[in-house]
């Protein structure tokens, strides 16, 4: 095969596999700076091997932009949705309920093994959620990830 027909084959089958797409949600407006400091680095590790949606966050956006953006963009198009329940979030548990009830979008969600969190979360009993507790954030929840992708 000469190169340039090499080269078309090759592109092709790298558009045709697509990268994970991966929302990560979790409590903002609750959460305590070092936590979100955390959560930002867990993405920047996840983009080593998936596409990561970024929220809008504590500042950026109208509310009316912030529930468009997470639930219309980041939580409708993702291939997975990883929640982290280390604090409660109102937020976080819409984007749940639209992941797992109306999308019915695979669902990872995960709390420090010390957290405290609702045993409606730690309940669900939907096919494509998994609850799990972790030990570290950096090092454990990518590891759990790639179990369920």
């Amino acid at each position: 095969m000469d190169k340039s027909k090499l080269d078309r084959y090759l592109s092709f089958i790298s558009k045709d596999k697509k990268q994970p797409k991966i929302y990560l949600g979790c409590s903002l407006t609750h959460a305590p700076k070092g936590f979100r400091e955390q959560v930002d680095s867990l993405k920047d590790i996840l983009r080593e091997d998936y596409e990561v949606f970024d929220f809008l966050g504590l500042v950026d956006g109208t509310p009316q932009e912030v529930y468009q953006w997470d639930i219309h963009h980041c939580v409708t198009d993702c291939t997975v949705f990883l929640a982290v329940c280390d604090y409660p979030g109102i937020g976080l548990g819409y984007e749940l309920a639209t992941a797992i009830e109306k999308l019915k979008k695979p669902v990872l969600a995960v709390a420090h093994e010390d957290a405290k969190v609702s045993r409606l979360v730690t309940g669900i009993d939907a096919p494509d959620y998994t609850f799990a507790r972790y030990n570290d954030l950096l090092a454990d929840v990518p590891k759990m990830l790639k179990r369920i992708i």
